[in-house]
Order: C-alpha cells, then sequence, then structure tokens
C-alpha cells in the first residue's frame, strides 16, 4: 500500500535509504540542473505516461493517472502505477511522480524491488504518442510519511526529474506503512 501526503514537513528530519536525507538529495539534484547544459526547447508536451518499465525491478506495467484528494495522493489499482496528473508529465521540465505499491496481503506487488534500486538502474516511461522517455536513478530516501517532503517530490525543477514513490519502513495493521520510499532520476 501507498499513501502520500502533498503536504509535510521537512526532510531534513527523515533518514535516508542511502545514507543521505531528502533535502539533500533535492540539493543534488538542483546542483545537477545547474550543470546540465540547457536542452533545446521541445515542439510539442509529452503526452500522458502509459507505461513504465524498470528492469532491475522487475517492473514492467500500465501507467494510470492518479489525482489528489484532501491533500492525499490516490493510489493506483494494484499491479499498475499510477502517475499524479497535477505535475508534469514525464519528458517535461518539473518532477513527474510515479506512483506503486509496495506488496499486498498476499505477496509483493509491483513496486517490491523500486526501494533496492543503485545508481544508474535505468527508468523508462511511453506516453500515450509512443515516445519512450528514459531517465537513470540518482538517488533514493526513505521518510517518515508524517515529515513528507512535499517540496522536494513535487516542487520546480529546471530539467526534467522523475520521482518513483512507494511505501517502506515498519508496517501496523492499524497504520499501515510508517514511511515512503522516494527514488529520484534524471533524464539519461
Amino acid at each position: 500500500m501507498a499513501v502520500v501526503l502533498l503536504t509535510g514537513g521537512s526532510a531534513m528530519q527523515a533518514g535516508a535509504a542511502d545514507g543521505r536525507s531528502a533535502a539533500g538529495l533535492a540539493r543534488a539534484a538542483a546542483i545537477q540542473d545547474a550543470e546540465r547544459p540547457a536542452r533545446a526547447p521541445q515542439r510539442r508536451r509529452p503526452a500522458s505516461p502509459r507505461w513504465i518499465s524498470i528492469p532491475a525491478a522487475g517492473v514492467s506495467a500500465r501507467v494510470e493517472s492518479v489525482a489528489a484528494r484532501r491533500g492525499v495522493l490516490r493510489v493506483p489499482a494494484v499491479g499498475v502505477a499510477g502517475w499524479y496528473r497535477g505535475g508534469p508529465r514525464p519528458g517535461e521540465a518539473g518532477r513527474a511522480v510515479i506512483i506503486g505499491h509496495l506488496d499486498t496481503k498476499t505477496g509483493p506487488a509491483l513496486f517490491a524491488r523500486v526501494s533496492r534500486l543503485l545508481p544508474g538502474a535505468t527508468v523508462s516511461v511511453t506516453d500515450a504518442r509512443g515516445d519512450v522517455w528514459s531517465y537513470d536513478v540518482v538517488g533514493a530516501a526513505q521518510v517518515d510519511k508524517d515529515d513528507f517532503p512535499a517540496e522536494e517530490v513535487y516542487g520546480g525543477s529546471a530539467s526534467p526529474v522523475l520521482v518513483l514513490i512507494t511505501c517502506g519502513g515498519p508496517f501496523s495493521e492499524e497504520e499501515g506503512y510508517r514511511d515512503n520510499v522516494l527514488v529520484y532520476a534524471r533524464p539519461v
């Protein structure tokens, strides 16, 4: 299950899966933005995403659009990834967000291995026109849902960024998973 808040507290308080904070990842992303040469302007807006492939995590699945209700991002069906339609599309400047379930009551789900992606792992998103947007993972963070770093996930970026989100941390029947895992990727 994945529950993602669109607002939250300081990312500086959150521990990261790879030893860096989500705020540190955001700073690294900003540095990478500054170091990247400007790309030629796009002729047309990318279409909505329809398929995601992450070979290193065993992911090959349909993408559906999801919205937010009362500050909480709706989760997609099990076995399907969800693209937050309130943000940029993959291939556009800004942070495109795709979420997926970690597990179900009966076993692992679509994003079960996403939290273990290493820098350099490839993520490809195919849009409704058949254009493929390829990204390389640059880092990951695990953050308490109560301290969700909304600005580092949904905030602006001069370049395209892909943020994958799933659940993580301790689980309880009453509350679900305590944390979210955030995986950041940059265009290839």
